[in-house]
């Protein structure tokens, strides 16, 4: 696919490379030279305020060099959105730079409790964006006009992918933890009566029995052939009010690590006070490759706190390929309107990066626990999104936690969950 960009630069590239070529699969080659341009002949396609004889055009409407200060203008024709229109036509690849740039996240100034954007402050929640991959939709769009146009052109079709990601809050129950704690809490099952958990705990951290949180990387395992892509995300500081993990010196905490890696990508979770610190950033990732021994390129923050660009800039300073925070923590959706993963574009220093930001569409807790939805309406939740995200070949991405897939005691009934899900997600 030839392309003339008539106002080119970074942001323009950027979007167009991704849209034709990462979504729909296109080989793209820039000409700026308009008169070579105009007398090439096959697919080619045009971004500027006039068409070109014989190419394809997508109207520039200035918007992706001068981002609004506020919400992109919205025009709606029956349940379609559409930003930065020019006359009776869409700028698309303004509108998708303008979520991909994550300039809504970095401009809002309302924060919860915990210093994240909140879901209902963002553009995407307000106008309805966030509930279907809005990207790729758009893209699809564009494809079948140029496919219509040329027909034959060799576009990709098949890039659905179903990725499961766990985040290891824990990683073990009972062993790894401090001796004292184990006391306390067996001081409370001893007043509740609760003999079966005292005798778990115990038996457990003499070694009789195996940690249940353990179950989980059991459960993923045992359903690979349905995952394309299975990453661990292990939490390694324990001890403060958010973070719970078994102490990432222990030994059954490293064996259970390296258990793990010999099934699964291993990746950080870098804890809560990382988005502020990033010396402890780098230690916890340096730690984790310790033990795994193996390289670790992919993170999530725990509680997916980050401060932007500045995280971001870290976990590429931290040797990161990949950064899967972009999601929410009380609902599903599509958090910037895209389900295919994406490289970072750093607004304050208008370059593209290599770091690849990876959606994800639903939360095993967020439905449970900020939803309070039950385990057939989790079900139902996350086969809708999967339908959604596998109409468009895009990534279905679920985020599940250690805890849920044990099945120990008061989580039972999640890895059935689990499996019904991954039944209808697989290829």
């Amino acid at each position: 696919m030839l392309v003339h960009i008539e106002h080119p630069g970074p942001r323009a590239r950027y979007v167009v490379q991704h849209v034709l070529g990462r979504i729909l699969g296109l080989e793209v080659r820039y000409v700026d030279d308009l008169d070579g341009f105009q007398s090439a002949t096959g697919p080619k396609l045009s971004y500027g305020r006039q068409p070109v004889a014989g190419a394809f055009h997508v109207p520039w409407s200035g918007a992706i060099d001068t981002l609004p200060n506020g919400d992109p203008p919205v025009r709606r024709v029956g349940d379609r959105t559409g930003l930065f229109h020019v006359d009776e036509e869409e700028d698309v690849f303004a509108g998708i730079f303008h979520l991909l740039s994550l300039v809504d996240e970095i401009r809002c100034r309302e924060l919860d409790a915990h210093g994240r954007t909140p879901a209902e402050a963002l553009f995407t929640v307000r106008s309805g964006i966030a509930d279907r991959p809005w990207v790729e939709e758009k893209a699809m769009e564009l494809g079948d006009e140029l496919e219509r146009r040329w027909p034959g052109i060799p576009r990709r079709k098949g890039g659905y992918m179903n990725v499961v990601t766990v985040d290891m809050d824990n990683i073990l129950r009972y062993t790894g933890r401090p001796f004292g704690r184990a006391i306390g809490a067996s001081v409370k099952e001893l007043v509740r009566g609760e003999w079966s958990a005292l005798r778990e705990r115990w038996g457990t951290r003499s070694g009789r029995r195996g940690d249940p949180f353990l179950r989980s990387v059991e459960l993923v395992d045992a359903h690979r052939g349905m995952i394309d892509r299975t990453i661990l995300f292990f939490l390694m500081r324990g001890g403060t009010a958010y973070d719970h993990a078994a102490a990432a010196d222990h030994p059954a905490t490293r064996e259970a690590i390296v258990r793990a890696a010999a099934c699964a990508e291993v990746g950080v979770h870098p804890s809560y006070i990382t988005r502020d610190d990033q010396v402890r950033m780098r230690a916890e990732k340096d730690a984790l490759e310790h033990i795994a021994g193996r390289p670790v390129r992919a993170s999530r923050q725990h509680f997916l706190r980050w401060r932007l660009p500045t995280t971001l800039r870290w976990a590429i300073d931290a040797g990161m390929t990949e950064e899967h925070s972009l999601g929410f923590t009380d609902r599903v959706g599509f958090r910037v309107g895209t389900c295919t993963p994406f490289p970072w574009y750093d607004l304050e220093q208008e370059r593209g990066t290599a770091l690849m930001l990876v959606p994800f569409a639903v939360m095993d807790s967020a439905l449970v626990e900020r939803k309070h939805l039950g385990p057939e309406e989790v079900v139902r939740t996350m086969q809708v999104m999967n339908d959604r995200v596998r109409r468009v070949h895009g990534h279905f991405v679920s985020v599940w936690h250690d805890r849920y897939l044990s099945g120990h005691r008061e989580f039972a009934a999640w890895p059935e969950v689990f499996e019904q899900v991954m039944a209808h997600a697989a290829r």
